[in-house]
């Protein structure tokens, strides 16, 4: 049967070799025992390595009794810590020896190691964790200041958008946008896994593409996707605009032009705010008012872009047969909201250089 091994250390003696109190003696000696019981896998090298570790430990105790009385003598004040670092790192092993007997059959070991402690290696070692500690401080500084430069930065990057990889990846992801629209929750999924990579710090308008991916697939993400973009990028009229498009998904048509209005006291000249307030208003039944704003989105920019002129064609045809009743059906209703998410998405580069022009 297996025997089992015990580890038993026990401080034999600690003696003082001169007869002065201890505040004015300058060396003390330690003497420490420790006690290994082998087991039937161990050797005699290993049985005596493990009991000379043990003694090292009872001797570490003593000294650690000297270190605080001399650190309160001297008014030191160490932490538990320091203390065991010091204990272990002034305490010098001047000899051990081993002696072995048996108990119930089994080889023990006992080693006595006789060690000393100074007073000047206390002092010198007090001034190495006041430097070590004054080095800590500078760098804990230092770091700071890096945090903040770095948090500045990435700051200035997400504001700016200028980010090489997360264009690459936005280029790449628009390529498997054009090639099926019904990609776009795995395409969603793909931004996320960018996002939590880089820890949150992307560009705004990477929530903004996340935030129409989110229109398209009916995510409940939409919300928390558009508040990133916009706290990154607070003044930016694009995220509201794309937060209009959401308002008409639930028909809140004067919700939707609200937040239409906000985006144009940033950038009067936003075409696709007035593109979506057009579509909030031709939705509502204000028709001239629609032409009006899309005519409008038309002008400052909104030509070559078939989405806007498709919806402007439905106005024509919505004002000319007025009389007759004619209005936009429920399925044009979800068409032209889709068209307009879909597009935007595909336009995002265009958008946001017309955005900063």
């Amino acid at each position: 049967m297996k025997i089992a091994r015990r580890i038993a250390t026990a401080t034999l003696a600690a003696a003082l070799l001169c007869s002065m109190p201890f505040a004015e003696a300058r060396t003390q000696t330690i003497e420490a025992t420790g006690v290994y019981q082998m087991g039937e896998n161990d050797t005699i090298a290993t049985a005596k390595e493990n009991a000379k570790k043990a003694a090292l430990r009872a001797a570490a105790e003593q000294a650690g009794v000297y270190v605080r009385s001399y650190s309160k003598t001297k008014n030191l004040k160490l932490t538990d810590d320091q203390v065991e670092v010091i204990s272990m790192q002034t305490m010098q092993v001047k000899n051990c020896t081993f002696t072995q007997d048996y108990t119930n059959n089994t080889l023990v070991i006992h080693a006595v190691i006789r060690a000393t402690v100074d007073d000047d290696d206390f002092q010198n070692f007090q001034k190495r964790l006041d430097e070590r500690d004054r080095i800590e401080d500078l760098q804990s500084q230092l770091d700071a200041e890096k945090a903040k430069n770095q948090a500045a930065l990435n700051r200035k990057m997400q504001q700016s958008g200028d980010d090489p990889y997360a264009s690459m990846i936005a280029e790449q992801e628009l390529q498997k946008f054009q090639q099926n629209v019904q990609y776009a929750a795995v395409i969603r999924k793909e931004f996320a896994d960018f996002v939590d990579q880089r820890a949150g710090v992307v560009p705004a308008d990477i929530y903004g593409r996340m935030a129409l991916l989110d229109l398209c697939t009916g995510s409940d993400l939409f919300q928390r996707d558009i508040d990133k973009a916009m706290e990154i990028a607070p003044k930016d009229p694009l995220y509201y605009t794309i937060s209009a498009l959401q308002a008409l998904r639930q028909e809140d048509y004067y919700g939707a032009e609200a937040l239409a209005d906000q985006a144009l006291r940033f950038d009067k000249r936003y075409w696709p705010s007035y593109y979506v307030r057009a579509i909030a208003k031709g939705f509502r039944g204000s028709t001239r008012k629609a032409i009006a704003d899309c005519d409008t989105a038309i002008k400052r920019g909104g030509e070559n872009h078939r989405y806007v002129m498709l919806y402007r064609a439905k106005l024509e045809r919505i004002f000319v047969g007025r009389h007759n009743y004619e209005n936009f059906t429920t399925p044009e209703y979800q068409e032209i909201v889709d068209d307009a998410i879909h597009g935007f998405y595909r336009d995002m580069d265009k958008i946001k250089h017309k955005n900063k022009r």
